[in-house]
């Protein structure tokens, strides 16, 4: 949640807007200034409870603008969202200039609230990492999440930082595949409140497997239910930490979840080569684009494919798009590599897939001993530079 702060003279208009971001759930009310004392008096309170926003009323300009003069200069990181029934354009200018990011027109709602932290928040801090992959099921038990944790492994094996983050609360599978279900994971690091983490309470809310770090969901310890918000801000924790995010997501893309998918380089639909799983990619590549994911941004990989199943262009037809990749059905192997608590054998047509599908995404080089059976339909290169 983001700490947000209210400055305004009005008691009422103070109870009033800090019932409303409760409400959101994006929020944790942290301070209210009502009445407003000396502006240096307002940025010493602030300063210890440290908001991520302040909504500030604009009712009196000449007192709010000094606090907000304040605010820029003593808390540079805090954004700042003004408020009062109008303006005309000459005082928009004014405010801008003060600092102010964005502006609510009174009476305003919970929703007019997140709309307006939302644009204004990722509008000063943008989340810029330019590797982030995210993998989407079809429909559940489809192996999405094996697939990304064997590209994860495959990336993190070619020396490069990697962070697994599980988000289906409800029923991530990734914990007890790797009999990691006492690690604290997901659920523990967004109880922070927004507050970053040391490197050793990060290293306590993270599991290491295999070369990588995994932020798991844990179905056993599932916690309150994420909001944009604490995604948003784990992001910001993350994005300088590692050289790449994979991010294992529920079929369903909510507008937490979304906060993955906008800033992802690719996302990776996983499907299966049957029907009512193909129908359901479509389903999500529609729902993706709702997300305005361009549909450059959005790949099709076919897991447990077969010979003699649908063919790729049938399918085609069906996702309204092109087949990225296709993955073998090497059932046994990963089974029991579940049963083992293990990555599938680097020997198996599975994981050989997996890293040819993991250096195709990242251009990473070839290894001498990758040669599987069943490999990318299309040597499409890498996908989108980083900066995509």
């Amino acid at each position: 949640m983001l700490r947000l702060a209210v400055v305004t003279p009005n008691p009422v208009a103070a109870d009033a807007i800090e019932m409303l971001t409760m409400e959101s759930g994006a929020f944790q009310p942290c301070y209210k200034v009502t009445p407003v004392p000396h502006p240096k008096e307002v940025i010493r309170s602030l300063t210890v409870q440290n908001p991520a926003i302040v909504l500030l009323d604009l009712g009196d300009w000449i007192e709010a603008a000094g606090i907000a003069r304040e605010i820029h200069h003593n808390l540079p990181r805090t954004v700042i969202i003004g408020f009062r029934p109008r303006w005309d354009r000459t005082e928009q200018l004014a405010f801008e200039d003060a600092g102010i990011l964005d502006l609510l027109a009174e009476p305003f709602s919970p929703g007019d609230i997140e709309a307006a932290a939302y644009e204004a928040i990722h509008r000063r801090y943008p989340i810029s990492h330019q590797n982030i992959l995210a993998f989407v099921p079809a429909k559940a038990g489809g192996g999405c999440s094996t697939v990304a944790l064997h590209v994860a492994a495959a990336i993190a094996a070619a020396n490069h930082k990697v962070l697994l983050v599980e988000c289906d609360q409800r029923s991530g599978p990734l914990s007890i595949m790797l009999n990691l279900e006492q690690n604290k994971g997901l659920p523990e690091a967004l109880q922070h409140q927004g507050e970053f983490l040391s490197p050793l309470e990060w290293r306590q809310v993270t599991a290491q497997f295999k070369g990588m770090d995994l932020l798991l969901s844990n179905p056993t310890r599932r916690g309150r239910l994420p909001s944009w918000s604490d995604y948003y801000q784990l992001l910001l924790f993350v994005q300088k930490q590692y050289d790449y995010i994979v991010v294992d997501l529920p079929e369903v893309i909510n507008q937490a979840t979304a906060e993955f998918v906008r800033n992802a380089r690719a996302v990776f639909v996983v499907c299966q080569p049957e029907l009512p799983s193909v129908r359901l990619a479509k389903l999500r590549r529609v729902e993706l684009q709702t997300c305005e994911i361009p549909s450059d941004n959005v790949k099709i990989v076919i897991n447990r494919w077969e010979r003699g199943q649908l063919k790729v262009e049938v399918i085609e037809k069906a996702v309204d798009g092109k087949v990225f990749a296709t993955l073998p059905n090497d059932y046994k192997e990963v089974r029991n590599a579940i049963l083992d608590t293990r990555l599938a054998s680097p020997s198996s047509s599975f994981s050989k897939a997996c890293e040819v599908l993991a250096r195709n995404i990242c251009g990473l080089p070839e290894s001498p001993h990758s040669h599987p059976k069943f490999t990318l339909l299309r040597q499409l290169g890498t996908i989108g530079a980083p900066g995509r």
